[in-house]
Order: C-alpha cells, then sequence, then structure tokens
C-alpha cells in the first residue's frame, strides 16, 4: 500500500507540474537523448503557435543541452551578402531577440543560461571564425553538429509547416531541410550548414541566402 500511495502522489505531481508549467516533465528528470517540450512557437501553415520540442544533447553540471527538433523558421544567416561572422550576423540578433522574445516567456527565460561561444574558424579552409560570443540563444557550429549528432540519419531535420511557409527548401524524399550552422564557408561570405539528406557542408553557401531552416540550441538550467 505505501509503493502505490508514493506511485499516484507522483503521478498527482506530473499532473500538477504540466497544469502549471505546460511541460510534461520535471526538469531534475531529464536525460540525455530525450525529447522534452519548452517554449512555444507558430508550427502550422496558418501559423497555429504549439509548443516546440527540444532533443537534449547533453546533461552535465546542473544545465542541459537543448536542440529543436525541427526546422522552425527560415531566415537567412545575414540579411546581406556580405563578408561576416556569427558575431555579427543577423542571424544572431534575431534568435536572441524575435525569436527569444516570441517563444519564452519570463519563467522560461529566466530558466535559458548565457552561453559563451567558441567560434573556431572552419576546420577545412581556415575561414576566421570571429571572436567568442556570450549567447542565450544559438546555432550549432560543425564540430558541435558532427560531435553530437554522428550519422547523416541524425542531422537529417523535418521543417514545420511554417517554416515551409516561410520558404524553408524541402527534399521530399525525406521532408528535410537544408539548416544553417554558426561556423563559416569556405569564404566569410559564406556559412556552414547540414544538407537535406543529413550531411556536414563546411563549404557553405552565401549568408543572404534565405531558404535555410533555423535549428536553433540552447542550454538551460536544471
Amino acid at each position: 500500500m505505501p509503493g502505490v500511495l508514493i506511485t499516484l502522489r507522483n503521478v498527482l505531481l506530473a499532473v500538477l507540474f504540466f497544469i502549471f508549467t505546460g511541460n510534461a516533465f520535471a526538469w531534475g528528470d531529464v536525460k540525455a537523448g530525450s525529447v522534452i517540450t519548452f517554449g512555444r512557437y507558430p508550427q502550422t501553415e496558418s501559423g497555429e503557435v504549439k509548443p516546440i520540442e527540444w532533443r537534449v544533447l547533453e546533461v552535465k553540471d546542473g544545465k542541459a543541452f537543448l536542440l529543436a527538433d525541427k526546422g522552425l523558421d527560415a531566415v537567412p544567416y545575414n540579411t546581406k551578402n556580405e563578408e561576416i561572422t556569427w558575431k555579427n550576423s543577423s542571424i544572431r540578433q534575431w534568435l536572441n531577440t524575435d525569436f527569444y522574445n516570441t517563444a519564452f516567456n519570463d519563467s522560461e527565460k529566466s530558466r535559458i543560461a548565457i552561453t559563451v561561444l567558441k567560434n573556431p574558424d572552419n576546420p577545412k579552409y581556415g575561414t576566421e571564425g570571429g571572436g567568442d560570443t556570450r549567447d542565450r540563444i544559438f546555432l550549432l557550429s560543425l564540430d558541435e553538429a558532427e560531435w553530437y549528432l554522428m550519422y547523416d540519419a541524425e542531422r537529417r531535420l523535418n521543417p514545420t509547416s511554417y517554416a515551409v511557409k516561410r520558404g524553408a527548401y524541402v527534399d521530399e524524399r525525406y521532408w528535410s531541410s537544408w539548416w544553417w550552422l554558426r561556423s563559416p564557408g569556405f569564404d566569410q561570405g559564406d556559412a556552414s550548414f547540414v544538407s537535406a539528406v543529413g550531411t556536414l557542408c563546411p563549404s557553405g553557401n552565401y549568408v543572404g541566402n534565405d531558404y535555410y531552416a533555423v535549428r536553433p540550441a540552447l542550454w538551460v538550467n536544471l
């Protein structure tokens, strides 16, 4: 009987947690490899706002590293085709202002950690990565995409209907999109990306292209 009461108590706590937070999990139970919901963003063709699903890439030091499970929008890496680094890109500003303010309420914002990002040069072409940055929301680097998503199938990204309406390219074989990485490409006017089949593309493409999906990443305090 005591065991049954404990189980019922845990179920009741989980239900109450979902009612008051909108998340059907407890932060202390988050594990690498799981998928959780956090924040809300337009996801249908009509712009209906729904909970955002995130893959948990890593849990350490009381924090969890989250990567959006789907392509949430389509935004150019930079509004102009010009020589640029992540530090000065318009997509960095968009992620940390427009997306941040749209996707998260005040309670959720208080959980998002400020991350000091290293922005190394392109490992194949030596293109300058720029200085370190402090960001709440960011894109994966080439190294991170290779480390955390080891296989092409893991890197393959399905866009939301909203992202497709916003212009995200779709490969109909997998219903998958190209998605930006924050690392530079072949030269300073290019940014690296992941192809629709999931391969890493360090040569990149023009930063002004607006048909690449955006796959945000962030660290949250548990």
